[in-house]
């Protein structure tokens, strides 16, 4: 399996600076962090954007490598990514007008799946700090404000970055129209990576969208909290509504997963 990562979007960050960064990130964390970073001296990514630096992170069991560019990611990618996001249009606009970006991967020591992503969330939430405008995952096709992730003066960013609603960067919610059908489906992406299933629902309109949002989120994070599982055909309780779990069928191919999807609808 490729590394866990992350991409940064900005609005035109010149070259970053491995002091400024260490600085802020050890801030973040209340932690000695070493930041390192020099020219690229990689091979050249061919068809793509050139890298201006490379270069990693690392504090404790961590380390995150850095991938700077002073060109814009290919918009596929970035499409993908920030189009079916949660993100206000505005920011989509911008997000797709970014001048420059930075590729994070964890290649540190820990192998706890969502410690691995907290890590690379720090990164990015320091980052952030230098003009920074839209984090992706690009395997989960998904995008948060880089904002978001910049930590509270004395909050436990760590923490905080476990915590994040799965659906919400670490695992995708990507909305979708299939066909005439005038209801969009919403489905989860990279789940597997967390050890836990898809999710999909069959939503009655567009503005239960955000209905949808809170259910995934409740039924993934009850599911790694418990460390339970879900099999088709179960049903699982939540608050007022039960929900009877089912298998995509072949026809459904809008919902091809890496790893196990489960469907939720509402049990009659």
């Amino acid at each position: 399996m490729e590394p866990a990562a992350l991409q940064l979007l900005y609005f035109g960050q010149g070259l970053l600076d491995a002091h400024a960064l260490q600085t802020v990130l050890s801030a973040h964390l209340s932690l000695s962090v070493t930041a390192e970073l020099a020219p690229y001296s990689g091979p050249v990514n061919t068809g793509g954007p050139a890298f201006a630096q490379q270069g990693g992170v690392a504090w404790g069991p961590h380390t995150v490598k850095l991938l700077h560019s002073l060109e814009p990611m290919p918009y596929g990618p970035v499409e993908s990514c920030v189009g079916p996001a949660l993100l206000p249009p505005p920011m989509k606009v911008d997000a797709q007008q970014h001048g420059s970006h930075t590729l994070l991967y964890y290649t540190g020591a820990q192998v706890e799946a969502l410690e691995q992503f907290a890590a690379l969330c720090a990164v990015a939430g320091a980052l952030a700090r230098f003009d920074g405008l839209v984090v992706l995952n690009e395997e989960a096709r998904t995008a948060c404000p880089a904002l978001d992730l910049i930590p509270e003066d004395g909050e436990d960013a760590m923490q905080t970055y476990r915590t994040l609603p799965i659906p919400y960067l670490l695992g995708g919610f990507v909305k979708m129209e299939v066909g005439d059908d005038p209801r969009p489906w919403v489905r989860t992406f990279a789940n597997h990576r967390l050890g836990l299933p898809n999710l999909a629902v069959h939503l009655h309109s567009h503005a239960d969208t955000g209905d949808a949002f809170h259910l995934m989120s409740g039924v993934l994070g009850y599911l790694r909290t418990m460390a339970e599982t879900l099999n088709p055909g179960e049903t699982i309780d939540l608050g007022e509504k039960t929900w009877l779990i089912r298998a995509p069928v072949d026809v459904e191919w809008w919902l091809d997963s890496d790893g196990p999807l489960l469907i939720l609808e509402p049990a009659a």
